[in-house]
């Protein structure tokens, strides 16, 4: 054991230091000073809101199908993984045509003059976005006691069994949200802050719309054809693929098989074997397993939610 002794003499002969700590405050150009409403719609075919207006912002983003939204003198038409800020004060609605459509609407005050260059153009989500945007939702559900799909609620009531610190990780998120949105913005034609490059980006989108383009068109495809239609190597193209969305190409295929998974469920014109067929699942087994890992549910459970929760 140490001797007591030496160890006092050791200190005692140190000389303390006495630097002179400078705090560094810390900038936050965002600030969410509050919310009014955290939704989550699923539309049925030819759904229409009356139209409103409000003076704070609210964001719309579709996570599935399509719908159209208008904001102010313009009709826009926002597809899966889009979304849109409608400022203060803009009269805006939303429908659907003769299809579905899931979206996640958020609503809240924010005094920041950045948000200005949010409005009037729409922007693609990208994976970290929609993880926040997925936490917003989730944290709103377990922190007030209301129906996410309710179209006229005016008031979220806090439960009183809520978990420490959700309606933080709520503000958070949003803030989070809007400055990556923001950045994303910013570094669109050029390096970003992490040292992708362009090159990145652009194989990333060929990616993402050569795997679109092969589902639309119920085809498969491979790693080596991805190579050949974008002219990189398949090392190449996993790796920048990877940096850039944390997904695999295969995982990030799977994931929208299983969008489009969802909206061929949702129109109730396919039995489950023939969707499983369509995308491409070698058995319906295996889609029903991939179905469940990605939405919790098996593609029975969510037909009979669909018919539960559609605002028609």
């Amino acid at each position: 054991m140490l001797d007591l002794k030496l160890i006092l003499v050791y200190y005692l002969g140190m000389k303390l230091h006495e630097g002179k700590y400078v705090k560094t405050e810390l900038s936050c150009p965002i600030n969410v000073s509050g919310i009014y409403t955290v939704h989550y719609f699923k539309y049925g075919r030819n759904f229409r809101f009356p139209g409103e207006k409000h003076d704070f912002w609210e964001m719309v983003f579709i996570d599935s199908g399509s719908a159209n939204i208008i904001a102010g003198d313009k009709c826009i038409k926002l597809k899966q993984g889009e979304a849109y800020f409608h400022k203060p004060n803009e009269v805006h609605n939303i429908y659907t045509d003769d299809e579905f459509a899931n979206s996640a609407i958020i609503s809240f005050e924010c005094k920041s003059r950045a948000l200005k260059l949010l409005s009037g153009k729409v922007h693609t989500l990208s994976e970290f976005e929609k993880d926040l945007l997925n936490k917003i939702v989730k944290e709103a559900k377990i922190s007030y006691d209301y129906k996410l799909n309710d179209l006229y609620l005016e008031k979220m009531t806090k439960r009183n069994n809520a978990s420490f610190g959700g309606e933080q990780i709520i503000k958070n998120c949003i803030e989070l949200l809007i400055v990556s949105i923001l950045r994303n913005m910013e570094s669109k034609d050029k390096t970003d802050s992490l040292g992708l490059s362009v090159t990145t980006d652009k194989i990333v989108e060929g990616v993402v719309k050569v795997l679109s383009d092969t589902l639309e068109q119920a085809k498969s495809i491979n790693l080596d054809e991805l190579s050949f239609k974008l002219g990189f190597s398949k090392s190449y193209i996993k790796a920048q693929f990877k940096k850039k969305t944390g997904y695999s190409v295969i995982q990030y295929f799977i994931t929208l098989k299983i969008e489009k998974a969802k909206m061929l469920l949702s129109q109730n014109k396919y039995p489950i074997s023939e969707i499983a067929d369509l995308l491409g699942f070698s058995s319906v087994f295996y889609f029903s397993r991939q179905f469940k890992i990605h939405t919790d549910m098996s593609p029975s459970e969510y037909i009979n939610s669909i018919k539960a929760d559609n605002v028609l």
